[in-house]
């Protein structure tokens, strides 16, 4: 464990000396990381958040990543993964999830209160149980972290549950 943490901070430190005058946002990351809890970033545009989360991203070791920024056209498959066309020949209806969210180590979900309702509503057992559940389908997501940013705060009490899952 001591060696893990050591580890932490030699990368905390690395990503603090790439983006000067962030130290509160990567202790943030940091924390949320070893926590294994969800981190939130606000800020106007520019202000390095989605840069921040992809140089921490890229230092977990054997760790596949996801990202995408978000709108309120974005297909529940585009996160998810497809349905596999295979199965469904076959009568079972399953998501091919190969490279997509539900595989991945780190997720950053950026514009996140863009998303649709159908979005929303898978994400919402994804943060907060770490599992994906579509159909019949159930999966126990491998995620250390999602990181959440928006350059706006929900105004629709609707975003309220997905807000209160994030630091």
């Amino acid at each position: 464990m001591n060696q893990n943490i050591n580890q932490l901070n030699t990368v905390l430190n690395y990503v603090k000396d790439t983006f000067v005058g962030k130290n509160d946002v990567v202790d943030l990351l940091g924390i949320c990381l070893l926590a294994r809890e969800n981190a939130f970033l606000y800020g106007p545009p520019g202000t390095a958040k989605s840069a921040i989360v992809r140089t921490l991203a890229k230092t977990v070791k054997d760790g596949k990543n996801f990202e995408y920024l978000l709108t309120r056209f974005t297909e529940p498959n585009e996160i998810f993964g497809p349905f596999d066309i295979r199965k469904l020949k076959e009568g079972e209806l399953l998501t091919n999830t190969e490279g997509m969210m539900p595989e991945a180590s780190m997720v950053f979900l950026d514009e996140i209160f863009n998303a649709n309702s159908a979005i929303l509503n898978s994400l919402l057992t994804a943060l907060n149980e770490k599992i994906f559940k579509r159909g019949k389908e159930t999966k126990h997501l491998p995620s250390l972290m999602f990181v959440g940013a928006s350059n706006v705060l929900p105004e629709d009490e609707a975003l309220n549950a997905l807000f209160d899952r994030f630091w």
